[in-house]
């Protein structure tokens, strides 16, 4: 028991820190010609076949209803709602801020559960959520001309905002779970529908890209959907969800180191300071929830 623990502990890690590196993949493939909508129609297209493949390879004796497959679609708009809107935002933003404002998403879980389920604010939630807004007027920075950047900014917590009605949705689906390629499945496809949509109205979509910027773009989408993925899941199902979020906390830590170290990014005094509270606030929500559930190990 204690080795499965063991193990999930490092495959959430593992992921994290793949999913704090490939923002830098991302944007760097945007110096030669691709888009934050263009990555993510790719994100939802390069693994759908694979998907495809497994889901016509496995013999699913559940029954699936059209009610599962309708929450799969909407989940599926949801996922690659928040892709479009974080990628899009590496455009504006550094990658190290933008995965930091993204990640406060785990507390607009709690203020929807506190609004719309009655659900009462625990005390290191309350704390927690202080932290987290003192440090997002710490963690914006200005652009080059040295105004705020509202639109990276805007973008890149509108993505967390969507990513947490995401999680919502997930409790919902796992009341009557679909099998988890074919949810994959359902998950990617109307990624490709969506991010393609989007790109060709805003003429945003092109197959046409140096090599280089595919250099960038194909190890991007492999390490996400195919490894990060599926080391969250086995690491989240050894330790839970609530442990997995604490151990995640590596990923914007992740994010902003590499962007420093790969694509030059400035670190400010005031961005480290906000990037402290911001964590900081997320560690306090994780533990109230993992206080809460009644799983405190050692």
């Amino acid at each position: 028991m204690k080795d499965n623990r063991q193990a999930g502990i490092l495959f959430i890690m593992i992921s994290a820190v793949i999913y704090g590196f490939t923002p830098v993949l991302a944007a760097s493939s945007y110096r030669y010609g691709n888009n934050g909508i263009n990555m993510a129609f790719f994100r939802a297209l390069i693994p759908l076949p694979v998907l495809i493949g497994i889901v016509l390879g496995v013999n699913h004796k559940a029954k699936v209803s059209s009610g599962q497959i309708l929450l799969g679609i909407v989940a599926g708009f949801l996922s690659f709602g928040y892709v479009l809107l974080l990628y899009s935002s590496y455009e504006y933003i550094s990658v190290g801020m933008a995965t930091v404002l993204h990640f406060l998403y785990p507390l607009y879980v709690v203020l929807f559960e506190a609004l719309f389920r009655r659900k009462r604010l625990r005390h290191m939630q309350a704390v927690g959520l202080t932290l987290c807004f003192i440090g997002v007027l710490f963690s914006v920075e200005p652009g080059g001309n040295g105004k705020l950047n509202w639109t990276g900014i805007l973008l890149a917590i509108g993505s967390g905002i969507v990513y947490a009605a995401y999680i919502i949705l997930l409790e919902q689906e796992s009341k009557r779970p679909l099998p988890v390629y074919l949810l994959m499945m359902i998950i990617s496809l109307t990624g490709v529908v969506l991010c393609g949509t989007v790109g060709m109205i805003a003429g945003r979509i092109t197959f046409s890209l140096p090599t280089a910027a595919w250099t960038y773009l194909v190890p991007c989408v492999l390490l996400v959907s195919l490894v990060a993925c599926i080391l969250f899941q086995l690491g989240t199902r050894n330790i839970g969800g609530t442990d997995a979020a604490i151990y995640s906390l590596l990923e914007p830590v992740t994010s902003i180191v590499f962007g420093c170290l790969l694509m030059g990014d400035t670190v400010r005094v005031s961005n480290t300071i906000g990037s402290t509270l911001i964590l900081s606030g997320l560690f306090c929500n994780a533990l109230a929830e993992r206080q809460g559930s009644g799983r405190i190990k050692h």
